[in-house]
């Protein structure tokens, strides 16, 4: 998942990345159950080994980093690693490779495949089901179903990477799992039949942002990761995401009066980051509760709502949560038209 041609956005490719989000729940439903399907025919005990290595690039990296944070909450090694980076970790017998490219054809994930055939068990999740890494895994899980996007942006095939290793990491959780996942499409069409509430509103403190911090919790990450490359590709906005505790450390220093920062609720840090946000004259968009600590919006801030069984389920959550950063980039695209130019990323 990770850019596709090299002639910069066309006028129309804002439409399209619009038109994707709204088939968002149609595409959710019907990859959740082709997903079910192949994670049966997974050989039995494969997802049992005890050292598991996911590797992607952008949007496949971010999806998987809550799903290995989950995983050595419960005692397993568990990394989320960057496919291209010099250094790797071995294959071995007690290893299950979790490779993820959209396009199936994204060549350091395909050298990762070569590097552990045949010693680890070779997971694929990828949306073109004859790709070479569906050909080199020993099984694999669609990352699409109903529909292609056609805009060009990791959105849908992002939230079904998301909830493909949502299941995959389940263990003994696995039915609670799948009626979680199954909330996750009525929470979603919610989020976007109710977005005209909230999306010119946060559009409007992002709009023309000189730099736009996103904050939220490290165990859910992919999340804040996700939403500053949707700024970068879409309207090309420069957006950095941060753990909310950490940016209190080494963040907060280049917020300056007037700076949108984007905080996804849920850390410890949140009412500390929030009155700091406040201090230093910079404009909050709170993504979450209704409330940080007992605090009430102040004037200029923006705050949306999750829908309720995305609060109550840290599952559905991080199924839907993406949506809102997706719809709020392709407003700002939308506004900013035409003008929005540059090269794109070699392949998804």
């Amino acid at each position: 998942m990770s850019g596709s041609g090299a002639s910069g956005w066309s006028s129309s490719r804002d439409d399209q990345f619009l038109d994707d989000l709204l088939e968002g729940p149609r595409e959710l439903a019907a990859v959740l159950q082709a997903q079910r399907a192949a994670i049966r025919d997974i050989p039995l005990g494969a997802l049992s080994r005890p050292t598991w290595r996911f590797v992607g690039l952008g949007s496949s990296r971010f999806a998987a980093l809550e799903a290995a944070e989950r995983l050595r909450a419960g005692g397993r090694d568990a990394v989320s690693e960057v496919a291209s980076a010099s250094l790797h970790s071995p294959g071995g017998r007690d290893t299950l490779l979790v490779a993820i490219s959209a396009s199936g054809r994204t060549p350091e994930v395909l050298n990762a495949v070569e590097r552990h055939r045949g010693v680890s068990f070779v997971l694929g999740l990828t949306a073109h089901a004859d790709s070479p890494l569906a050909r080199l895994s020993d099984a694999v899980v669609p990352l699409s179903a109903a529909v292609l996007e056609s805009g060009g942006v990791a959105s849908l095939t992002y939230r079904a990477t998301v909830a493909a290793l949502t299941a995959l990491v389940a263990e003994g959780e696995l039915d609670d799992v799948r009626d979680a996942l199954a909330q996750a499409v009525p929470a979603l069409s919610e989020l976007i039949d109710g977005r005209d509430a909230w999306v010119g509103p946060a559009a409007d403190v992002l709009d023309g942002a000189r730099y736009v911090h996103i904050l939220g919790d490290a165990s859910h990450f992919g999340a804040c990761e996700q939403a500053s490359l949707m700024f970068r590709e879409g309207p090309r906005i420069p957006a950095q995401a941060f753990d909310t505790g950490d940016w209190l450390h080494i963040g907060l220093y280049t917020v300056l009066p007037g700076d949108p920062v984007v905080l996804y609720t849920g850390a410890d840090g949140d009412p500390d980051a929030l009155r700091t946000i406040r201090a230093r004259g910079g404009r909050a968009v709170v993504v979450g509760r209704p409330a940080v600590g007992g605090s009430t919006p102040a004037d200029g801030e923006v705050w949306i709502p999750l829908p309720q069984t995305a609060v109550a389920s840290r599952l559905v959550r991080s199924v839907v949560e993406s949506a809102v950063a997706e719809l709020i980039a392709a407003e700002l695209w939308q506004r900013a038209g035409a003008t929005v130019v540059g090269e794109d990323s070699p392949l998804r």
